[in-house]
C-alpha cells in the first residue's frame, strides 16, 4: 500500500512505465500528480484510468529540464495546500552515438533531462518533506549506468550520475525520515520501444538475461510502491536492480 499521507508526484507519466507506476498508485488509492512534457495528450491518456480514479488524479504539463516551470508547479501546489510526500523521478530520454561524432546538444539534452531533471524536482520538493519529516524519494537509473551498451555515453553518465545523486540526497535527508532510493531496471518491454529498438538488439538482449524475456512495466511499478510505503521506512540510499539477473552484484 502506498503512502496516504499526501500526494505522489511522477514526472514522464505519458510513457510506458509512467503509465504503469500511475495505474498501481491509483489502484492503491495513492492521490497522484502526474506530470509530463507532452501536454496535448493528457486528456485521452486520463480517461483510461476511469472515473473512480478521476478524484485522485491530476494531470499538468511539465518540462522537467525549465528550472521556472519546476518552481511555478511547487508554488501552485503549494498555494492550493496540496503537499507532496511522494517523488518518482520517472522521465528519462536516451540516445546514441559514437564517441568522436556525440553532438554536444545531444549530450546535453540527454544529461538535462534524466539528472538535471532529477535534481530540479529534488529539491523543489524535498524540503517539504524535510519540514513535515517525512518523505519517500524514488529516482531511476539504468542497467546502462553499470553495464553500458554499445554508443550510450551520455546515457550512462546521466544514470550514473543519478545513482550518486540519489545516494548523497539520501544521507543528507536520512535523519529527517525522508527516504530516496534508485531503481536500475533492464530491458522492460512497453509499447513506445517498437520501432526503436532493433529486433536483433532486442533478441541480443534476452539472450543474455538469466530469466531470458523482458521485464513488464507493471513489475517495475510494483517495485516503485513498495519503496513509496511505510515497508520501505528504513531503506535509503540504496539501488534495486530490476533486471531479470543482468546484472548480479555480490
Amino acid at each position: 500500500m502506498t503512502e496516504s499521507r499526501g500526494h505522489v508526484l511522477v514526472t514522464g507519466a505519458l510513457g510506458g512505465l509512467g503509465t504503469a507506476i500511475v495505474a498501481r498508485l491509483l489502484r492503491d488509492g495513492a492521490r497522484v500528480i502526474a506530470v509530463d512534457r507532452r501536454a496535448d495528450e493528457t486528456g485521452a491518456w486520463s480517461a483510461q484510468f476511469g472515473p473512480e480514479s478521476a478524484a485522485r488524479l491530476e494531470v499538468a504539463a511539465l518540462d522537467i529540464t525549465r528550472e521556472q516551470e519546476v518552481e511555478n508547479l511547487r508554488e501552485d501546489l503549494e498555494r492550493r495546500g496540496i503537499e507532496i510526500s511522494g517523488l518518482v523521478n520517472n522521465a528519462g530520454v536516451a540516445g546514441a552515438g559514437a564517441p568522436e561524432a556525440m553532438a554536444l546538444k545531444t549530450f546535453d539534452i540527454i544529461l538535462r533531462v534524466n539528472l538535471t531533471g532529477t535534481f530540479l524536482c529534488t529539491r523543489a520538493f524535498c524540503g517539504g518533506m524535510r519540514n513535515r519529516r517525512h518523505g519517500r524519494i524514488v529516482n531511476f537509473a539504468s542497467l546502462y549506468a553499470y553495464q553500458p551498451g554499445p554508443g550510450q555515453a551520455p546515457y550512462a553518465a546521466a544514470k550514473a550520475g543519478i545513482v550518486g545523486y540519489t545516494h548523497s540526497v539520501a544521507r543528507d535527508l536520512a535523519a529527517s525520515g525522508v527516504t530516496a532510493n534508485v531503481i536500475a531496471p533492464g530491458l522492460i518491454w512497453h509499447e513506445r520501444l517498437r520501432g526503436v529498438l532493433p529486433e536483433t538488439e532486442y533478441s541480443d538482449m534476452i539472450a543474455q538475461t538469466p530469466m531470458q524475456r523482458a521485464g513488464r512495466p507493471e513489475e517495475i511499478a510494483g517495485v516503485v510502491a513498495f519503496l513509496l510505503s511505510d515497508d520501505a521506512a528504513y531503506i535509503t540510499g540504496q539501488t534495486l536492480h530490476v533486471n531479470g539477473g543482468v546484472y548480479l552484484t555480490g
